[in-house]
């Protein structure tokens, strides 16, 4: 009997399927052709068994176009390469084909295609319309299933994949529709869901149930929805009932698969940024392990799943060592974790050609329980890192550090003189000098990682000189140089010398030590690797082991083929370790070289030196080949030739290699990596496992209330923020609170003082003039102690969750008027002061009133107070002087002092002609970020300087419980909103007069009132509470021209001065609140040492010559204009800056979150864009309404207006009303008396008394007492109008 195999595909052509035998060159081009068919959905390929008696076909392998195109690709270039192209276009196509098997295909030879075309009676014949992909697929019954589509009404009869689906979706709808709803049944073929608002539900229902008992699908048998449009969503301040960490683990499964180390905080904003409710740290904690556990295994489960893949690992890759300590529980099988050990055999085989160096670190594991990684690396014959061993320990001890290196020393390697490099962890010093474990000398060298060190000295004598110099003396290759870096480092601090010495010189010193660490200076081997596993340590262990097993094989192969290439390319040493000998062949070809003794090979090199005096050279060192030494200490340590030995090779023509060690060879290189990894075996055949059942440490699992899982405050890098000990935020976080600051602002001085309008018309010609229109703002004392709490001395910034801002020039001098450009406001302390005194300002001040420089303010406001009728122009400039030196006491510079001023800023002020002739904008600034810098240390419990900058900066720029500027009652006719004040000058006021409390109110409802609420707003602050750019080039039009013509001094990154006070601007940190991308500065130095410089101790110092070196540079500012890339984007959440912003910043203030406030969520804006039309419609009402209306018609009016204004107030939402609104006159009158009670009483503002008391008075007598509130004695209260026209006449009588 006869059979025969025929490979044969059923292929479509022509609207129908043919067969082909796959045994000839035809055949493969019918495969080419079929590809064009691109609609039709899929070919099979099958196996034909023939005899003469049965034909049994085998079953379809059915293949998708786009495989049969490659493999036919493929097989198109093996059996006609040069006569097809695998181009599926041109003439070769459109050619007929010949007969493939006159029994299964014949296409004619003699056809025209053009021809058949052209014959058709009408076009349409020629049409052919493509395959219908629903006619084809219409058998599949089970795809043809009514879909849902996400975030809109279910509908009876849509199906989902299974149970977890559906309850996916259902949480989806209900928290992007801000609903809620609770699960009424839940069985294995049955779920009911139902609305689970609070107090009273909707009919909303949905019920869904598995029909085929073969299939999870659930379809919906029963829907009623939506919801009711009475029921609307609850406002809940933060997090949602249905937004559990199942339904988020599903939602960021793709993130977390994408990057392993993906941050909690990246949760917590995708569900802000996708439906508007900002969940707890703790949720967004649980729900991304959950979705690690769901990628990589249950956590718990993977501690029992280790041992089994140990064995397995070393069933594949025999000569794997894995070493186990486990504590048994009870007398049963069961063990709970605690080390395992392990090391991959080429690991263990490829050491014994590396250098014997060792480098050991640890590192912590991130996941779901506590751990930490132990790393053992060495460095290969190309100078990179060669992993050679790894540990999972409970923690760094001195009992699991013991562990790991008698692991090491007993199962990865003897080699005796072993250099080990690490830290001064104490675990690792007791480990390296027990007696009897190998680790002690001569059998190894234990050595100090020189970067820890240098970290040490910095942590315990705060002085980076010091750390800088011992890091320089420890890199010495020389005794002499070591000698006398060691001696200045002893002149720096003594301490400090001895701290070193008492370490071990031979530890740290290279040129002490004998060549054992071959000139590696720190455990950064270590390090490097532990950062390549960084994503790994979030992974449960059997992942991690997993994850380490892979990139060590991905490692070895990549540097496998690197050798292997060299070694085929003859290069007889590895491509670093070339170039350094290059490197050290040129240098000694201009060395001198003198033999004393050729036999012996002792030879003295000179160095040349160069054309320049202050160049190095001409030093002599001493060549002795014969013990392979120099006395430049290169040649011991590193154990190749220096250039030195190089020039003494090259005159007595030597092979200089040979004195190359041969762990630098690239055979040594390839031996490293020679041994091969072998894949792992599929579970199904891994051995069967004996051992004990291992289960997790049940006390260090992370858990709520543990230290871990608290809210990390940052920063994670502190390479920014050096100064985070002694910060105030460090004390809070710490418990150690002490509440508000005591703000010297000496605005009480103004209280009963005079000024005379002759004083103001001299001045009104001055930037003075713009300061004295904003005299007797207050400010929110709690709100400026929550910003000083994020300011930053080391960068000069307030670090925000949104990124770095400051107040800068353009601030200074669109606030409040104060010129940049200018001379710097500086001079000499020495001077007689009783005598300028009396020549500039005509009196001279008692003993009390006058001590050194300080003068008492009090004096000024007794003696310069209003000013004389008669009074001549000498006198008029007197009190002009006065009047501008109490300006800088209590609005420019008013210092702690509580009531004095510095009498420095007198001599500047004697030619008033010339005052305009100084920064004062510049040196206000540097005054306000001094007293930021030392109120932020934990120790300051009060704060000076210009206050009013900082509250009308803050207003400006943060929306979080600001008030609402009110207009005019008939504002100019522009396009938006009227920016200034109701009694705002046009281009006159400068922009920070319109924040007087005569111009603005109080937002209703806020629940922002104390130092906690503004802390946790700060806290949570979002993207859209904070203005990068509040002053349009719009505004600049409402204002005078000395509030922007200086625009070009804005961005110049320059230090301030201030007599005694120097302070950078920075404007690149801050590149957004110009209009530029911030991109990732570069590191800034304030130059801390600034900060604690002041007037005591230099009384007679002049401080232009001391600040001489600032004022070049300030002079020369124009040189370091920052200018940047225009950009007015939202920054996103992982913007570059954002991504190395979050990793530098002290993020959080308060160690737990003060419910402070409600922000805005989810659907809360429908509501709220509603209530603002109301508020709209209803004052637009008010305002039209006639006199004749009966007075409760405009009272009902009213209180839906103030209602709906009280409810956006609660839930954020208050920029949805018109920006500026016209107050009540008793408001208006109430705030600016209230204002001008603080001690700002102004001679002019008599008359503007007199008229408000009128009205008063005409107001008053249509008051009716019974409309007046109830007091706790059941008598009615006075009216508002009563108490403030109560108060008005008591001012008038005195």
């Amino acid at each position: 009997m006869s059979s025969q195999l025929n490979v044969k595909m059923k292929f479509p052509s022509s609207g129908c399927f043919k067969v082909v035998p796959l045994n000839c060159e035809g055949s493969f081009k019918a495969l080419w052709a079929s590809v064009r068919h691109s609609n039709a959905p899929s070919m099979d390929i099958f196996v034909e068994v023939s005899t003469s008696q049965i034909v049994t076909p085998t079953p379809t392998i059915p293949l998708r176009l786009d495989d049969v195109a490659q493999f036919v690709s493929l097989q198109a270039n093996d059996i006609n390469e040069g006569e097809f192209d695998g181009n599926l276009e041109g003439d070769e196509f459109d050619e007929e084909f010949a007969t493939l098997d006159e029994n299964l295909i014949v296409i004619e030879e003699d056809g025209d295609d053009d021809l058949v075309f052209a014959s058709a009676p009408i076009v349409e014949f020629n049409k052919v319309d493509p395959l219908d992909e629903d006619e084809l697929n219409s058998w599949k019954t089970w795809e043809s299933m009514v879909r849902y589509e996400k975030g809109k009404e279910f509908a009876v009869g849509q199906v989902f994949t299974n149970k977890a689906s559906i309850s996916d979706e259902v949480t989806f709808y209900s928290v992007q529709a801000n609903q809620f709803f609770k699960v009424a049944e839940s069985k294995p073929d049955t779920v009911t869901y139902k609305c689970g608002r609070s107090p009273s539900p909707c009919n909303w229902r949905l019920r869904a149930t598995r029909k085929d008992p073969y299939s999870q699908a659930f379809t919906i048998v029963t829907y009623k929805g939506p919801h009711d449009s009475s029921c609307v969503g609850d406002m809940v301040p933060r997090d949602h009932f249905n937004l559990k960490r199942a339904f988020i683990s599903h939602l960021i499964r793709n993130y977390v698969e994408g990057d392993w180390g993906y941050k909690v905080m990246s949760v917590v904003e995708v569900i802000l940024d996708k439906f508007g409710y900002k969940i707890s740290y703790a949720k967004a904690w649980n729900a991304k392990q959950r979705a690690i556990g769901d990628i990589f295994g249950d956590w718990d489960a993977s501690y029992e799943m280790l041992p089994r893949f140990m064995q397995g690992l070393k069933e594949s890759n025999p000569g794997t060592v894995v070493q186990w300590s486990t504590t048994p529980i009870g007398n049963s099988n069961v063990h709970t974790f605690k080390r395992v050990f392990w090391a991959f055999k080429p690991c263990i085989e490829g050491f014994e050609h590396c250098r014997p160096v060792l480098t050991i670190d640890g590192t912590h594991l991130y996941g779901k329980f506590k751990g930490t990684i132990l790393t053992a690396m060495s460095i290969d014959a190309n100078n990179q890192i060669f992993p050679v061993a790894f540990a999972i320990v409970e923690s760094e001890n001195n009992e699991s550090w013991s562990w790991f290196m008698a692991c090491i020393r007993l199962f990865v390697t003897k080699r005796s003189g072993l250099c080990v490099i690490s830290d001064r962890h104490a675990g690792i010093m007791n480990a390296m000098s027990e007696v009897g474990s190998g680790w002690e000398e001569p059998h190894a060298f234990h050595r100090i990682c020189i970067r820890h060190l240098a970290s040490n000295v910095n942590t315990r004598y705060r002085n980076v000189k010091v750390k800088n110099m011992f890091g320089s003396t420890a890199m010495q290759f020389q005794e002499k140089k070591f000698d006398i870096g060691f001696a200045r480092l002893g002149e720096m601090d003594r301490d400090a010398q001895h701290y070193v010495a008492d370490v071990g010189i031979e530890k740290w010193s290279i040129c002490h030590d004998g060549g054992h660490r071959y000139g590696i200076l720190t455990t950064n081997l270590a390090e490097a690797f532990n950062n390549v596993l960084k994503g790994a340590r979030f992974l449960p262990i059997t992942a991690l082991v997993q994850c380490i097993f892979f990139r060590v094989n991905a490692y070895f192969v990549e540097r496998r083929e690197e050798a292997r290439k060299r070694l085929l390319q003859g290069q007889h040493y590895s491509s670093k370790i070339t170039h350094l000998l290059e490197e050290n062949c040129k240098k000694g070809a201009y060395h001198k070289v003198v033999s004393f003794d050729h036999v012996g090979g002792l030879y003295q090199v000179t160095t040349r030196r160069g054309s320049r005096n202050v160049s190095r050279g001409s030093h002599l060192h001493t060549v002795d080949l014969s013990k392979r030494t120099c006395t430049c200490n290169k040649f011991q340590t590193y154990k190749y030739p220096c250039s030195h030995v190089y020039a003494v090779c090259k005159k007595m023509k030597l092979n200089a290699s040979q004195f190359v060690e041969i762990s630098y060879t690239t055979g040594e290189h390839l031996a490293s990596y020679a041994s091969k990894f072998h894949p792992l075996k599929d579970e199904a055949y891994w051995g069967h496992y004996n051992g004990p059942r291992i289960v997790c440490d049940e006390g260090k699992r992370r858990g709520k209330g543990s230290m871990e899982y608290r809210l990390q405050p940052g920063p994670v890098n502190p390479e920014v923020l050096t100064q985070q000990e002694t910060h105030r935020s460090k004390a809070i976080w710490d418990g150690d609170d002490k509440g508000s600051l005591r703000c010297r602002s000496h605005l009480a001085m103004h209280k009963g003082f005079l000024v005379s309008d002759r004083v103001v018309d001299f001045i009104r010609e001055s930037q003075f003039y713009f300061i004295h229109r904003v005299v007797g703002l207050k400010f929110n004392v709690d709100f400026i102690t929550a910003l000083v709490e994020r300011w930053r001395p080391e960068t000069h910034t307030f670090h925000l969750t949104v990124g770095e801002a400051t107040v800068t020039l353009q601030d200074v001098q669109v606030l409040l008027g104060l010129r940049i450009r200018g001379d710097v406001v500086t001079g000499s302390a020495a001077c007689n002061w009783r005598a300028l005194i009396y020549e500039l300002l005509g009196q001279t001040p008692g003993e009390e009133d006058l001590k050194g420089a300080s003068l008492r303010i009090g004096w000024l406001t007794e003696n310069f107070s209003g000013l004389p009728e008669q009074a001549n122009e000498q006198v008029l400039h007197q009190y002009v002087r006065a009047y501008l030196l109490i300006l800088m006491a209590t609005v420019m510079f008013p210092d702690k002092s509580g009531n004095d001023i510095q009498v420095v800023y007198l001599p500047l002020l004697r030619d008033l002609d010339a005052i305009d002739d100084f920064s004062w904008g510049s040196a206000v600034l540097a005054t306000l970020y001094r007293n930021l810098c030392r109120s932020s240390n934990m120790k300051a419990r009060d704060i000076g300087g210009p206050l009013i900058l900082l509250q009308l900066w803050a207003w400006e720029r943060i929306t979080i419980a600001r008030p609402i500027v009110t207009g005019p009652e008939n504002p100019p006719l522009i396009q938006g909103p009227y920016p200034l004040g109701s009694q705002h000058q046009l281009r006159v006021d400068s922009l920070g007069r319109r924040w007087l409390s005569v111009h603005r109110r109080r937002p209703q409802g806020t629940t922002i009132t104390t130092l906690l609420g503004y802390r946790d707003a700060l806290d949570n602050m979002r993207p859209d509470q904070f203005v990068w750019q509040p002053y349009p080039q719009a505004i600049f039009s409402f204002l005078p021209e000395a509030c922007y013509n200086d625009s070009g001094e804005w961005c110049v990154v320059s230090p301030m001065i201030c007599f005694d006070i120097v302070e950078w601007h920075l404007p690149n940190r801050v590149a957004r609140q110009f209009g530029w991308k911030q991109n990732i500065p570069e590191p800034a130095d304030t130059e801390p040492k600034l900060h604690k410089m002041d007037k005591r101790g230099a009384h007679s110092r002049n401080w232009a010559e001391y600040h001489s070196a600032y004022l070049a540079m300030w002079f020369r500012r124009y040189q370091f204009r920052f200018i940047g890339v225009e950009d007015n984007s939202d920054m996103g959440y992982n913007d570059p800056y954002m991504v190395w912003y979050r990793d530098r910043t002290r993020r959080f203030i308060s160690p737990t979150f003060q419910q402070a406030y409600q922000a805005p969520l989810g659907a809360t804006a429908y509501l709220a864009h509603g209530f603002a039309e109301v508020h709209r419609t209803c004052n637009t009402e008010i305002q039209a309404m006639p006199q004749e209306v009966p007075p409760h018609y405009r009272n009902i009016m009213s209180n839906i207006r103030d209602n709906t204004s009280q409810s956006l107030e609660h839930v954020g939402y208050s920029h949805l009303l018109q920006q500026f609104h016209q107050p009540t006159q008793e408001t208006q009158v109430e705030e600016q008396h209230e204002e001008r009670g603080d001690g700002s009483t102004m001679q002019e503002s008599t008359a503007e008394d007199d008229e408000t008391l009128q009205v008063f008075r005409r107001r008053s007598r249509r008051t009716n007492t019974s409309m007046s509130p109830i007091n706790e004695q059941g008598t009615p209260e006075p009216s508002k109008a009563k108490k403030i026209w109560s108060r008005l006449r008591g001012k008038k009588k005195t």
